[in-house]
């Protein structure tokens, strides 16, 4: 029994080695413009949905994203990431300020213009 006990920890402990590090940011924030929400779960995903129908449009995840980073300083955390999948690279930035939102970069591939803007927290 104590086996099988520490075989089950060592699979909950490996499994968290390679979700994602999503540096605190936890929760839901909705952009209006393209009816979209970005879920940031403590199991290491980032998902994103139709704000209107809850329909799942991707999940970004550890075998998913490429060039995964955290950075912390002194204006905010941020998170950034590439995906081939959507032919994107991705940033959002949590500042140091009283309120929640997060500003989001979206860099597609096949362009030089780049999506900016702020995504509003949900919960």
């Amino acid at each position: 029994m104590k086996k099988l006990i520490a075989l089950a920890v060592a699979a909950v402990m490996t499994a968290g080695v390679f979700a994602l590090d999503l540096g605190g940011i936890k929760g839901t924030w909705q952009d209006k413009k393209w009816d979209a929400d970005w879920t940031f779960s403590a199991d290491g995903k980032i998902v994103l949905t139709k704000t209107s129908t809850g329909e799942e449009v991707y999940t970004f995840k550890d075998g998913t994203v490429q060039n995964f980073k955290v950075n912390a300083d002194t204006t905010g955390v941020s998170i950034s990431f590439d995906c081939k999948d959507t032919e994107r690279s991705y940033s959002f930035k949590k500042g140091i300020s009283l309120d929640a939102d997060l500003d989001m970069v979206v860099n597609p591939d096949w362009t030089t213009e780049d999506y900016n803007t702020v995504i509003k927290f949900k919960k």
